[in-house]
């Protein structure tokens, strides 16, 4: 009689009902396992008895089995149902783990993250800024460059965050940390005598090392010298802080830089000077960018991070300079433990 029924399920079981299973069923027939029956298992789960009888008929249809041997009492599970308790118990715990970590991903670290730094940031507080944010990621992406690229990259999904001067205000979807407001200021040979009592006076004595216009440094300082009609000469521009600095070093002009841009290039400050920037005062600010909604809470984690790095980095570097310091606004941030 039981072969009878096996060979009927199996006969009018469709070959794609095993791909319309579902976990509630699973679920079920688990609990109807472990409770020892169909009307313990409804009470438990809220169900009618006559719900969960019909739920374990249609598991058994989309099976082709049958997994609980009715004519004995209490209930017990056929050698079909025993194999299918083993699989179903581990299914259901990786589904119930996969739920809690996309619903809750600061509890466990991704498997991995794309990142994106301007040099500026990866070459000044790069490694300290990695370690404190490495347990929240398995592994980790990291890519250096121009801002322009990072933004490409965030909005087709290449990268995950990106740390930038954009704060790509034209796109929506985007969430946006503000992690630095930084003021540009003066970058001088050592060797230059006196004072900086305007741009324009010092752009007649010495060449203007520039930021490439491909940089958004470069063309924020352009618009700041148009709109001051300052006409500085200038024959080098470079893509990179460090590049500008070392010209500068050498004697072969003067920058218009940013606390950043400085630390990037230190080997080169015995040769350097900095002076306040006359006029009207110019600020950079730098955002941490990610897609909204997909990370929870590690964006503003890894702001954190990065505000932190940023905030103890300008308080030894420029600690004889503090003018510089009180030209910065670093916003407050929870201070992260350290990494096991």
């Amino acid at each position: 009689m039981k072969d009878l029924q096996r060979h009927r399920l199996a006969h009018m079981r469709p070959a794609t009902d095993i791909m319309a299973l579902n976990l509630r069923s699973l679920d079920i027939f688990v609990q109807i396992a472990e409770n020892g029956g169909m009307s313990p298992a409804a009470r438990r789960m809220g169900l009618t008895q006559s719900a969960v009888s019909q739920m374990v008929a249609n598991l058994e249809l989309s099976l082709g089995v049958q997994l609980f041997d009715r004519q004995v009492r209490p209930i017990a599970l056929t050698p079909s149902g025993v194999i299918l308790l083993e699989k179903a118990r581990s299914l259901l715990r990786a589904a119930r783990d996969a739920i809690n970590s996309v619903c809750e991903p600061a509890a466990t670290a991704f498997p991995k993250l794309n990142l994106c730094l301007v040099e500026t940031i990866a070459g000044t507080i790069g490694a300290d800024f990695v370690e404190k944010v490495s347990g929240l990621a398995e592994h980790w992406s990291v890519h250096t460059g121009l801002h322009s690229q990072h933004n490409r990259a965030l909005l087709s999904r290449e990268a995950d965050i990106v740390l930038t001067p954009d704060a790509l205000e034209d796109h929506t979807g985007v969430e946006r940390h503000e992690i630095l407001k930084e003021m540009f200021f003066i970058a001088l040979p050592k060797s230059f005598a006196g004072g900086v009592e305007s741009l324009s006076a010092l752009a007649a004595k010495r060449e203007l090392i520039r930021f490439s216009g491909r940089t958004m440094l470069g063309r924020q300082v352009e618009r700041h010298l148009r709109r001051l009609r300052v006409d500085a000469k200038g024959r080098m521009e470079f893509d990179g802080a460090d590049a500008i600095l070392a010209m500068v070093a050498n004697g072969l002009g003067w920058a218009i830089i940013t606390p950043l841009c400085a630390l990037f290039a230190r080997p080169f400050w015995p040769e350097i000077k900095f002076a306040p920037m006359p006029g009207p005062a110019l600020y950079r600010r730098l955002y941490l960018i990610a897609r909204q909604g997909e990370l929870g809470d590690i964006p503003n984690r890894i702001a954190d991070a990065a505000v932190a790095c940023i905030h103890s980095s300008l308080e030894e570097h420029f600690a004889g300079h503090p003018w510089i310091i009180d030209g910065c606004t670093v916003p407050a941030y929870a201070r992260l433990p350290k990494p096991a």
